[in-house]
């Protein structure tokens, strides 16, 4: 005699249905088991739940005994579960692979005849539809999202917001903002992905997973338009409901100078001119090299016009140039010769100034890091309440309590590294100004390599060299 284990389920609202409810379906199983003489080694109840999932305390129960009866029998297939894909999961990789058959009565489904068998492969038919549907629904949805302005939501929550789901909105989180507004500053000054990833790091900050900051991280966010208060999906980009934490007109002009990068407009280079010198004949840029007059003799360190040195053909603007090697030294000399006199208007110097002073300035606010260290403090003091009045254990106190510690003191080293008073750009004397200039020779001084290079690229636009005659195109500033 085969063992059957009974299985029914009503939704709340299938409840009063005549047919479905749990009494209707009880009575009509069991006769049919008495039709087949099969003997019931139990009956599995889900009232109240749907079918839309798997997630269910008595069918979980179920096939946790399915080495203990022959047969699962249910008055309806849906009442295993309304998605296709569900039901055949239950079947084929359930049931029958533990040598359990299944019935449905209504539909006279039956694996333990043949043709049970083969519905099954017409139900495989179906739950890939199926499939297909929810992702193509998926597809949709988010798309729509996207359209609207609407972040598509997920686990996934870009670092400088919080996600409101009842809302589903973004919202600014001011102290991860801070960090994104950061990398924009540093990456408009000049610094490079693993520098900008260096600094943070260096200051204390981390990612939203509390993990070190690395260069794709730091790329993806130089040109992630949602910090623009923006939205992409699949390429296209649709404004956003949300606020922005940069400006559209810099993260515009951050993608301007990360294309100019990348097509080495201003690229790295060990020579104090690199990128910005060109021909003075042809128009084609020039390069730093060096010669050797002797097996392992001294290096000379020279320019040449890309068009004279004949490579790379894509940089070469006219074969015949007559452009010669010039030496690098007496060119870098004429050139910082001239920088440190430069000559600038009042107005001119007052805006220098104030951008080289907010260079050298961090523009934290002192105010939302206090702020989040104020939350932390309040969070820590609501949980050690807890644990006075024993509503918490230890444990969980030390578990809960140890990262809100570490990320206070983070906060507290960023703010020590870094909230220096900002320089006011409304009040500089003519004093300041004169001093300033006195002091141009000091900050030459003081620069490393890159930051010369970076020093330089800030007033010269670019240096034409025609054999001995060397000019400078200097930027509208001066």
């Amino acid at each position: 005699m085969k063992k059957v284990a009974i299985y029914i389920r009503v939704s709340t609202q299938e409840q009063a249905k005549e047919g479905y409810s749990i009494p209707a379906q009880k009575d009509k199983l069991l006769a049919y088991c008495t039709a087949k003489n099969w003997s019931i080694y139990d009956v599995y109840i889900d009232g109240g739940f749907s079918g839309g999932n798997i997630n269910r305390p008595a069918l979980k129960e179920l096939l946790d005994n399915l080495d203990n009866f022959d047969i699962v029998l249910v008055y309806k297939l849906d009442r295993l579960s309304r998605s296709q894909k569900d039901t055949l999961h239950l079947i084929e990789d359930e049931f029958l692979n533990k040598n359990v058959d299944f019935v449905s009565l209504l539909e006279a489904f039956d694996t333990t005849s043949p043709f049970g068998k083969a519905m099954i492969g017409i139900l495989s038919v179906f739950a890939q539809l199926e499939r297909e549907t929810i992702k193509q629904r998926a597809k949709l949805g988010k798309e729509r999202r996207a359209k609207e302005g609407l972040w598509r939501g997920g686990a996934h929550v870009p670092t400088g917001y919080i996600y409101l789901e009842d809302k589903e909105e973004l919202k600014v989180d001011e102290y991860e903002a801070l960090q994104i507004k950061e990398i924009f500053h540093l990456y408009g000054e000049g610094k490079g992905y693993k520098k900008i990833a260096d600094i943070l790091n260096a200051q204390g900050y981390r990612k939203k997973n509390g993990g070190m900051w690395h260069i794709n991280a730091i790329k993806r966010i130089l040109t992630n338009p949602v910090y623009k208060g923006f939205i992409k999906y699949k390429g296209e980009v649709y404004p956003g409901n949300h606020k922005g934490i940069v400006n559209e007109k810099l993260y515009d002009e951050t993608q301007i100078l990360i294309k100019k990068r990348s097509t080495n407009s201003f690229p790295s280079s060990k020579y104090l001119l690199g990128g910005m010198i060109w021909c003075g004949y042809c128009g084609a840029r020039m390069k730093g090299t060096w010669i050797t007059r002797y097996k392992n003799g001294p290096k000379h360190y020279y320019y040449i016009c890309y068009s004279s040195s004949g490579t790379p053909t894509y940089m070469i603007k006219d074969p015949d140039c007559p452009g010669k090697h010039i030496p690098m030294e007496k060119v870098d000399e004429y050139i910082i010769s001239n920088f440190k006199n430069i000559h600038l208007d009042r107005n001119k110097l007052i805006n220098i100034h104030n951008k080289h002073q907010k260079s050298k300035t961090q523009s934290v606010d002192t105010k939302i890091l206090k702020d989040k260290i104020k939350s932390i403090e309040n969070q820590i003091s609501k949980l050690m309440n807890l644990y006075q009045y024993e509503h918490i254990p230890s444990i969980e106190l030390s578990q809960r309590i140890e990262p809100l510690y570490k990320d206070k003191d983070k906060i507290q080293k960023t703010l020590q590294k870094n909230c220096k008073p900002i320089v006011s750009t409304t009040n500089i004397g003519l004093d300041e100004i004169l001093e300033y200039i006195d002091k141009i020779d000091l900050i030459w001084k003081e620069a490393n390599f890159e930051e010369k290079r970076i020093l330089l690229k800030d007033f010269i636009d670019k240096i034409y060299i025609k054999n001995d005659d060397i000019s400078i195109k200097w930027k509208d500033i001066l």
